[in-house]
């Protein structure tokens, strides 16, 4: 359909094509059983090498070798590589062992094609043919109060973005880079970056110029907006040239990461994770897209965690952003959770510009598009922060997240059976952000970061406040981490917009185990560890000491590997000849010359299954 407004008359193009944005990390190598086996099996890997000389022994198993981070001066982020080789990883890890910090597989983040149609600015949240999200979100009211400052800096890490679109024209780009290619990309807003569409898609969603008499208004009139392309022309690049992008951008002046990407597929990526934990310790506010990864019903991120929305590091560093339609209702393609969903905004038939056609995947500069997906819902809530910034110059990047979460309104009484089939409740975080709300002074922030807050009534319920969420604290916990602690009182009502987030961890070496299974697990960094019976009996640990908890608890804590048998323990399986030696509670494979010149003959050699020896957590080979 084609909407033709007078006022609109610049508008040149239209694309019409419909797709759900989808977002998916996909591994570049899983290992296969003869790659475990130390047979070769290709793969893609990143590595941070410990000191540069090391670096001709890498040229020795690797090829397509690319030094990451040559921006950043920064000591944590040298000496980092990805390659190609036909070695497996454990064939890598034995070959390269003592050169390296780590080295994990390369991952790639991909995503897709979009939809695409008519434009216009509205003040009617139901007419979903034109920008019903700006509305809806409340950033027609909030305009009344700022319009934002080209003094905040947006990072957006995508495709790129075509400065040469007619309704960017006006915005204020500043310098950027290019991943891909490895260069510069200027300030000024004649550069065309993006070979894809969708990093311009996010760019005019955030900061496409407002009130100028054509195409679509941005949620910042006033903005500036760094280009960093870490995604080729198919929406895809690796994880390691995402990160590196976050580090620019933090080194660069950027107050604000926009991550419209994401997926599934891998673990805790360390690049990434350093990356994300950098950033937000110079007080950079990143947000990312849940990610859309089965287009019919959406995933629950706390069965199938993605990143990097995921990736928080156990403080909420990251906001993570579902997505809801005209009705505040979750679409199906929007992924959710508890643990890494802190709001939703509007990413269904969102309307922004485009500079290419994703049907014939050609050029078609000064267009416009509608599309749908988590990825469009992110520059929404980036938009709020950088509004809340400039009303706010000092605010930290903590302080506008709680603010963000705190005033958001909430949606669960109305998603009943958007979450698989079922209630959404506690799974899409605080709610639908209200960007008008955020900016009231009048809204005290009576909490802070860990305060204990007790409710105020005969419940006796008590919560920490921790990365913006409430976390309940049970009266053990309580009783043995909290009994002489100063804490504040509220009701329901005060507590109502901070998102329920896992309950407050136990302390470290705590055992604990459900009533319904034998199972013990021992507390470990927010992480519940099982632990074998041959390792309880070897550590000396004491049912006595074991507590049985509620499964609401023990469930909202994410479950590691099996714990290790003491420091220090000889082991092997039943049916390998693999021997292992347990140093900083992994174990490390030996050969026989490292088994005989560190003396270890004298300790005895205990033997596990080989279900318990896969299940422990594994590190680098010690071998002479």
């Amino acid at each position: 359909m084609r909407i033709t407004l007078s006022k609109f008359s610049k508008l040149k193009k239209t694309i019409a094509i419909f797709m759900v944005l989808i977002f998916v990390f996909i591994p570049e190598f899983l290992p296969t059983k003869a790659a475990l086996a130390g047979q070769e099996a290709g793969g893609t890997y990143i590595i941070k090498l410990k000191d540069t000389k090391d670096y001709s022994r890498l040229l020795l198993v690797s090829d397509s070798i690319k030094r990451r981070f040559i921006q950043s001066k920064n000591i944590q982020f040298q000496n980092i590589y990805t390659f190609n080789s036909n070695l497996s990883l454990a064939g890598l890890k034995n070959f390269l062992a003592g050169t390296y910090e780590y080295i994990e597989p390369q991952k790639v983040l991909q995503v897709s094609e979009v939809f695409v149609n008519d434009p216009g600015f509205t003040l009617q949240e139901q007419n979903v043919d034109k920008q019903w999200g700006l509305v809806k979100a409340g950033f027609s009211q909030a305009w009344a109060k700022t319009v934002g400052s080209d003094a905040n800096v947006v990072a957006i890490i995508d495709t790129g973005i075509d400065g040469t679109h007619e309704d960017l024209q006006t915005t204020n780009f500043v310098s950027g880079f290019n991943f891909i290619s490895n260069q510069p990309i200027a300030a000024g807003p004649n550069n065309n970056s993006d070979d894809n569409g969708h990093g311009t898609l996010v760019a005019g969603v955030l900061g496409a110029a407002t009130n100028n008499g054509m195409g679509v208004a941005g949620t910042n009139w006033e903005i500036s907006l760094m280009a960093l392309k870490a995604l080729d022309k198919e929406g895809k690049g690796d994880v390691s040239g995402v990160a590196e992008a976050i580090v620019w951008a933090t080194d660069h002046g950027a107050q604000f990461v926009n991550l419209s990407l994401g997926g599934i597929g891998f673990g805790h990526d360390t690049t990434l994770a350093n990356s994300i934990n950098y950033a937000f310790n110079k007080n950079v506010l990143i947000v990312a897209a849940a990610g859309n990864d089965t287009a019919t019903t959406g995933s629950n991120l706390d069965q199938t965690p993605v990143f990097p929305v995921c990736d928080d590091n156990n403080f909420n560093m990251i906001i993570g952003v579902a997505a809801t339609d005209h009705n505040d209702l979750k679409p199906a393609f929007s992924n959710y959770g508890k643990n890494c969903i802190d709001v939703t905004a509007p990413g269904k038939r969102i309307l922004s510009t485009i500079n290419f056609d994703p049907l014939s995947q050609k050029p078609s500069p000064n267009s416009y598009a509608y599309a749908s997906g988590t990825s469009l819902a992110v520059p929404f809530v980036v938009g709020q922060a950088a509004l809340i910034k400039a009303l706010y110059p000092q605010a930290t990047n903590i302080q506008i997240r709680d603010r963000i979460i705190g005033t958001a309104d909430t949606i669960d009484n109305l998603n009943l059976i958007q979450c698989a089939g079922g209630s959404c409740r506690g799974l899409v975080g605080a709610g639908r952000i209200n960007v008008f709300r955020s900016l009231q002074t009048e809204i005290p922030l009576d909490f802070i970061e860990w305060d204990i807050v007790k409710v105020n009534d005969l419940s006796g319920v008590v919560y920490q406040i921790v990365g913006g969420q409430k976390r309940l604290i049970s009266s053990f916990v309580y009783n043995q981490r909290f009994a002489n602690s100063e804490f504040k009182t509220a009701n329901f009502d005060q507590l109502a917009n901070f998102p329920e987030g896992p309950y407050v961890t136990p302390q470290d070496g705590t055992l604990v185990k459900y009533d319904t299974s034998p199972t013990v697990y021992i507390m470990d960094k927010g992480q519940k560890l099982p632990i074998t019976a041959q390792v309880f009996f070897q550590r000396k640990l004491s049912f006595a000491d074991v507590r049985t908890l509620s499964v609401s608890e023990l469930d909202s804590w994410a479950k590691g590997n099996f714990y290790p048998p003491a420091e220090g323990t000889l082991l092997k399986a039943a049916k390998s000849k693999t021997v292992y030696w347990v140093v900083g509670q992994v174990l490390h494979p030996i050969n026989n010359t490292f088994y005989a010149d560190k003396g270890l003959k004298v300790f005895p050699l205990i033997t596990f299954s080989d279900a318990d020896i896969a299940s422990f957590p594994k590190g680098e080979a010690y071998i002479r």
